[in-house]
């Protein structure tokens, strides 16, 4: 029986290193949903797969096997299948995500709320879950390493408040031990890696971590940049614009991560200047973003999103309820 697991659309690090983990552990074939070229965008992805000795001609990404020829499908960090891979949901048989739970199949669910997916395929490892009879051991020192950075990318190296929980620091300690590494050391590494702007085109950027939804009749993108906006090379006004044309966006979502020192700022944007703009922003504002204005970048309205502990995965949710009005 042929049973392919599948990232979710934006391949973060979480999403990709769930997928790996679970497929290597299960003798599956890991699938990521992006064109090959664009693995290149994911920096901090591509250094931590080296790091753990992946070979990336192993993967299967999209455009290099047909979905719909395997028996099984399993979802990792995501429940809802986008519109092109909806045929597959009568062969989703398994989901493990720390999302909301959108998910109406009859399949097998892990979903747990909690600061990463791979701590939910962490503990699935670490208590021996694999299901096939040729499945190599469950948990090796460069898979518990691969699940272990991108709990501190998705966590803050185990520091965000919300939504780390006390799971991602347990599965965390455990990981770290199999893998003989420390917490800190790593996340800075992948951090430097994920916030350098320097090497990409805006355009780029702005594919490097990019979510799609679609509700109440509107298609919004979520794009999210590890960098100050205004620190974004080239005209980032222009280069947003030309990206949701392309796309048929009717919104666009910008939001931003970065440090200063020691601190952890964020930013949001929203595209393009309409009155749902104001109504967005004060529906966040009522579920607790705390966004101020900042100030303009070219034609885009910057806000300071003062609760640094939302990240896309509670924005987006929100955002969804304005669409749906």
């Amino acid at each position: 029986m042929k049973r392919l697991v599948m990232c979710n659309q934006a391949a973060d690090l979480d999403s990709i290193a769930c997928c790996i983990a679970l497929a290597v552990s299960r003798d599956d074939t890991p699938f990521i949903p992006i064109p090959r070229e664009e693995l290149r965008l994911r920096s901090e992805a591509v250094w931590l797969l080296e790091q753990c000795g992946v070979d990336t001609t192993e993967l299967r990404f999209l455009g290099e096997l047909n979905p719909e020829r395997f028996d099984q499908v399993v979802l990792v960090d995501h429940n809802l299948l986008s519109p092109e891979f909806s045929a597959l949901a009568p062969k989703v048989t398994e989901i493990i995500d720390h999302h909301k739970d959108e998910c109406k199949l009859a399949a097998a669910k892990t979903i747990a709320p909690c600061g990463s997916c791979a701590s939910l395929v962490g503990q699935l490892l670490l208590e021996g879950g694999n299901t096939a009879a040729s499945a190599q051991p469950a948990l090796s020192k460069n898979i518990a390493k691969l699940l272990l950075g991108a709990i501190l990318i998705d966590t803050r190296c185990l520091a965000q408040r919300h939504p780390t929980t006390e799971l991602d620091r347990r599965v965390a300690a455990q990981l770290a031990q199999v893998a003989g590494c420390g917490d800190r050391a790593l996340y800075d590494e992948l951090w430097k890696r994920k916030s350098d702007l320097s090497v990409f085109t805006p355009e780029e950027l702005l594919r490097k971590d990019y979510k799609e939804i679609t509700a109440g009749g509107l298609k919004v993108g979520f794009c999210a940049i590890y960098g100050a906006l205004e620190r974004v090379p080239g005209n980032l006004a222009r280069s947003a614009a030309d990206f949701a044309r392309q796309r048929q966006l009717d919104h666009l979502v910008l939001m931003s991560a970065y440090y200063e020192g020691e601190k952890l700022c964020k930013e949001l944007a929203l595209m393009p200047d309409c009155s749902w703009n104001q109504e967005t922003i004060a529906y966040l504002n009522s579920k607790g973003a705390q966004l101020e204005r900042k100030g303009m970048l070219d034609s885009i309205q910057l806000y300071q999103q003062k609760n640094t502990d939302y990240s896309r995965k509670q924005i987006l949710p929100f955002i969804k309820d304005v669409c749906t009005k």
